[in-house]
């Protein structure tokens, strides 16, 4: 590193920077992931204004931060070439930008931080990346998301990320009136593709259960209504259909417990505090499992789908103390 990139950085650690600019992964299941690297980013600069960069879609997920931010809207196909940054940034209103951080692989995003004239900019340094950036490291091979992003703060303060470092979200307030003050478990009704969600329910004896569906489709809700009708009396049933992840938190972040399977939904409970139990078949979850949260997260891996009902009953049975 040569004398004026180590004056940059000596900057960028002991001033006060007043206005930083990130953008975010266009993946839900990622963007989730990057929330505890933007916990340590508002708790190192804690007086500067934070500027997310985010896709429009599914941006109500950024309301979960227990911190203030501006978020700027981006869609996937309006960054495609340095054109597209030139005038994405002429008409952002983010002005004075001290830091640019950017969280992806992209090249022209990566260029956004010359585009908004920022004083220290950072990335992943592949291919020509490196160019436009004042502070850039690797990606790192076979770490988990969220050190890949951790690696980006210490290329930046030189220093590492609290390693027992466990964010959640704000806190919620209960959505779910039905059983607003009694305890229940939560199911991914779109893990049916990974299991017999018959048979894994009906193992169950005296419980309240809530089926849902992450992706809000009508074609999934009507199907969790026709899976109702067939489940044993011996449990309580509630179709839950949330308008969007806002709604789908505040139900998970009361449950007695979650199963899902590996995805978004799982980073997203257990962001919210809820116990999550997450079936991984394909995704490696040492790469993308939600271990950074506050929740207790419980993992069960198959490489032979669907999962045992059996199996997956047991787990949840002793995991969320439903023996007590």
């Amino acid at each position: 590193m040569d004398k004026q990139a180590e004056k940059d950085r000596s900057d960028a650690t002991t001033k006060e920077l007043k206005v930083i600019a990130i953008k975010l992964p266009s993946d839900l299941q990622e963007r989730i992931l990057a929330f505890p690297f933007l916990h340590a980013i508002r708790a190192r600069y804690p007086a500067a204004d934070l500027h997310l960069i985010t896709p429009s879609a599914n941006i109500e997920v950024l309301n979960l931060l227990p911190f203030t931010a501006y978020y700027h809207e981006c869609n996937d196909d309006e960054l495609r070439t340095v054109f597209d940054v030139h005038r994405y940034c002429a008409f952002a209103k983010i002005y004075n930008v001290d830091l640019y951080i950017s969280l992806t692989d992209s090249f022209p995003e990566a260029s956004l931080g010359l585009g908004l004239r920022a004083k220290t900019r950072v990335g992943f340094s592949d291919k020509w990346k490196k160019w436009v950036l004042t502070h850039s490291t690797t990606r790192p091979t076979g770490h988990h998301l969220v050190e890949d992003y951790f690696s980006l703060f210490k290329v930046l303060t030189g220093a590492d990320v609290d390693s027992k470092l466990k964010v959640t979200s704000r806190d919620l307030n209960p959505i779910l009136k039905v059983w607003d003050s009694e305890p229940y478990l939560a199911i991914n009704a779109s893990a049916a593709l990974r299991l017999d969600l018959t048979k894994l329910i009906s193992l169950f004896d005296g419980q309240r259960i809530v089926l849902f569906s992450g992706e809000g489709k009508p074609e999934v809700n009507g199907h969790i209504d026709s899976l109702i009708k067939t489940l044993p009396k011996k449990n309580l049933y509630h179709n839950y259909a949330p308008n969007s992840w806002i709604e789908l938190a505040k139900m998970l972040a009361y449950s007695r417990g979650v199963v899902t399977h590996s995805g978004a939904v799982s980073a997203l409970s257990a962001y919210t505090g809820s116990r999550t139990l997450v079936l991984y078949d394909q995704e490696d979850p040492q790469r993308s499992g939600p271990f950074y949260f506050l929740a207790d997260v419980n993992i069960l891996v198959s490489k032979t789908a669907p999962f045992e009902a059996v199996e997956v009953f047991k787990r949840a049975q002793e995991f969320f103390n439903l023996l007590a």
